[in-house]
This record gives C-alpha cells, sequence and structure tokens, in this order.
C-alpha cells in the first residue's frame, strides 16, 4: 500500500562560532564542523540555527548560519555532544555523537516539512588550531564512524556445489526473505538522481505526450499496523503528471519476499538459470486467492482496486540477492479496462567506498500499462546514491497534501 508523492525541501548543515576555552593538553582537543543546505542546492535557502549540547561544556554552543552555510565548532572537549539544527517552517533535526580525543566530525544536518534527514557522519582527526568560521577540509577516515552507524551486512555466502544441481527452495527464501528485510533498511538511508521519462500512447501506439524529469530522490518505507508496509517518495522540481501513470513505490516489488509479504504469495523455483552471465535461482510467485492483498493497488478518482500479481525473481545463486525481477497482472480489472501490466525491475550493489558500505538498491524500473484503450509507459532510473541516517526521535507527520 502507498501514498502520493509530495516535494521535499531539504536542508543540509555548514557557519561560524566562538571557540570553547577549555583547559586540555595539546592534541587532544576535537571538531564539529556541520553543514547546511536545502535538498538540490549547495546551500540552504532560509537562515538555520545550530545548538551543540554536552555535559563536558560549561555552556550550550549555538549560531545562526545563512549562505555561505556553514559552521565550524573547533575546540571542543571529547565526549559526548547533542547536535541541534532547526529552521522556521520546518521539523527540526537532531543527532547524538560521541567525539575521541583529536577526532573531528562532518555532519549533514537536512531539514524537511515532514521529516529531517542525516547524512552519515564522516570523522578524521581534529586540527584545533582551525581559524574561527573557517571551513577546514579532514582527510576523513571511514574506519573510525561510531558503531551504532556501522550497517550489519550479510556477507555473500556460496551454495555448497549440489545445490547448483537443484533449487532448494526453503533455503533459498529464507536467505532472500533475509535480504528483503535489509533491503527496508537500506532504501530508507538513501538519496538519488532519478531520471523519470513517461509516454502515453493511443492503442494503435501512436504517440501522444512525453515528459522527461531529472530529480532529486528520497523513499521511506514504514510498517503499517503490524500487516503491510506503506511507501512514501519524495522528489524535488516534480511536474504534474496529469495524463500519465504514476508509479509510486514500484522499487519495492521485492518486498514479495518480505516475511510480512510471504504468505499472501504461492512461491515455487523452476531450478537454477543464468542472469547477465551469473547463476540465478528462478522463483515464480503469485497471489494467492486465500490472502488478503496487502502488496498492490491501483487508485483513481472514483476507487483504489487492489491489483493481483504474478512474476518471476532472479536470484543470485552465491548471495542471494534478487537481481531482476518482473510482474504481470494475475486478472484484467474490468471496472478499469486495465487489461495489462508489466513491471520490469533491475537491482544491484552500491558502492559507497567513503563509508566502506555496499548496499543492495533499485537501479532501474520500467512499467508498460493498458488502461482504457491507452498505452502508458514509464522507466525511471537511479544514481548517484548518497547515505543518510533518518532521524528515529522525531515523528513522520502525514502529508497535508496528497492531490498528486
Amino acid at each position: 500500500m502507498v501514498r502520493a508523492a509530495r516535494t521535499l525541501v531539504f536542508i543540509l548543515v555548514l557557519g561560524a562560532v566562538t571557540p570553547i576555552r577549555v583547559p586540555a593538553q595539546p592534541g587532544s582537543l576535537a571538531s564539529i564542523t556541520v553543514l547546511v543546505q536545502t535538498f538540490g542546492k549547495p546551500y540552504a535557502d532560509s537562515p538555520a540555527k545550530i545548538q551543540i549540547h554536552s555535559a563536558v561544556l560549561d555552556s550550550d554552543l549555538s549560531t545562526i548560519v545563512d549562505k555561505p552555510s556553514n559552521a565550524v565548532f573547533p575546540n571542543l572537549p571529547p565526549g559526548p555532544y547533542h547536535v541541534l539544527v532547526s529552521s522556521a517552517g520546518l521539523s527540526p533535526a537532531q543527532l547524538d555523537l560521541a567525539l575521541s580525543p583529536g577526532q573531528s566530525a562532518e555532519l549533514s544536518l537536512i531539514l524537511d516539512h515532514l521529516f529531517p534527514l542525516i547524512l552519515e557522519p564522516r570523522h578524521g582527526e581534529a586540527s584545533p588550531a582551525a581559524a574561527v568560521g573557517e571551513f577546514p577540509i579532514p582527510e576523513f577516515n571511514a574506519a573510525t564512524l561510531d558503531s551504532f552507524l556501522a550497517l550489519d551486512l550479510l556477507q555473500p555466502r556460496t551454495p555448497p556445489p549440489s545445490q547448483f544441481g537443484g533449487c532448494p527452495l526453503d533455503d533459498v527464501l529464507l536467505h532472500v526473505s533475509a535480504n528483503a528485510r535489509e533491503f527496508v533498511d537500506n532504501v530508507n538511508r538513501i538519496t538519488a538522481t532519478e531520471i523519470l521519462q513517461l509516454e502515453r500512447r493511443r492503442g494503435n501506439g501512436k504517440l501522444e505526450d512525453t515528459i522527461h524529469i531529472k530529480a532529486n530522490y528520497v523513499a521511506n518505507i514504514q510498517l503499517q499496523d503490524s500487516r503491510h508496509f506503506s511507501v512514501d517518495e519524495y522528489r524535488d522540481d516534480h511536474p504534474n503528471q496529469r495524463g500519465f501513470i504514476e508509479a509510486i513505490g514500484s522499487t519495492t516489488l521485492v518486498l514479495v519476499f518480505h516475511p510480512i509479504h510471504l504468505d499472501e504469495f504461492e512461491i515455487t523455483c523452476r531450478g537454477l538459470g543464468i542472469w547477465q552471465g551469473t547463476p540465478a535461482y528462478l522463483l515464480n510467485f503469485k497471489q494467492r486467492p486465500d490472502r488478503p492483498n496487502t502488496m498492490s493497488e491501483f487508485s483513481t478518482q472514483t476507487g483504489t482496486y487492489p491489483v493481483n500479481l504474478k512474476g518471476t525473481a532472479w536470484v543470485d545463486a552465491t548471495t542471494f540477492q534478487v537481481v531482476h525481477l518482473e510482474t504481470d497482472l494475475l486478472n484484467p480489472i474490468p471496472e478499469l479496462l486495465l487489461d495489462f501490466e508489466h513491471q520490469s525491475l533491475d537491482y544491484g550493489p552500491v558502492a559507497f567506498a567513503a563509508r566502506h558500505v555496499r548496499l543492495w538498491l533499485p537501479q532501474s524500473v520500467d512499467i508498460n500499462v493498458h488502461l482504457s484503450g491507452k498505452q502508458f509507459n514509464a522507466r525511471h532510473s537511479y544514481s548517484n546514491y548518497q547515505l543518510f541516517v533518518i532521524d528515529t526521535g522525531q515523528k513522520i507527520a502525514k502529508p497535508k497534501d496528497l492531490s498528486n
């Protein structure tokens, strides 16, 4: 089940502040750099207030930043810190971290109307002698990331040679389901550049209209009522798509294999095949008529209709990651004159070299729909991934405007 997309406005956080004076040995002081910007822009659109609190400080530190949107807090004693960033009309973003002696941390806090985001902190050796207001560029060492931010990635597993002769469904599903659970965490930690190409054609295939969109993209997946997921997608510079099909949450179709949805589908294994030169198990799935459909629906002005799916997933035989997935309608929806819907998705690893992290994420989605005598095509492709951390202390509000 998904909710409508809404334009997302970010703020990252960087500015000048009076250094704190504390007795400390040379080389033992730390520093925090806070970066601020609006999503998709190199600076903040409005002033933002940065506050630093710690039990090791005599008093809180604060400053207001505005073009350039950067702040450096040098000469800090090691210890725990709470960083809070706020701006008028936006939800505040905050983060707790611990500084070691001589350590520097660069934080990117992003504020939004709906929920705040935080790019993962980068750590390095502090430069206590940095001038006030100067923005140092330290050599960051990803190995010093705080342990609570470390991602517990599943290591690739090589099946015994005997498994390559058949398809041990229970064993494959066990690993695929674990990877689907991890996928939720992965998607909730990234932003990306999305290229979206939309087409509308007549029944005879003649092109009527087309839209090309490039946007900064964020998705948020939340578990609702312990029985289904809701997916929110946010894009900046998102033009009106009236007259086209808007697919929300298609990148998350791999959640067919999540424990929440597994019992909704009848799953069989066709055996071991090949996908782009790599051995892959072929898993067939289709919606079960005796289970409620909480996976997919089609929404119009006249109502909402569940979409029953069938499809095939290609699962890498070594990592048990879904590398390719295709779905079709299990049955047409006569009320909508919907007689064809095909989706094709590619997934793959994305390496974040600065963090020594590798996540499995969507690469592209192709959608073809025949509805009311017309053909609708959409292609989504994703690149320029960035990591962030959602501030779990903030409550994600329901979008006020669902007209999209």
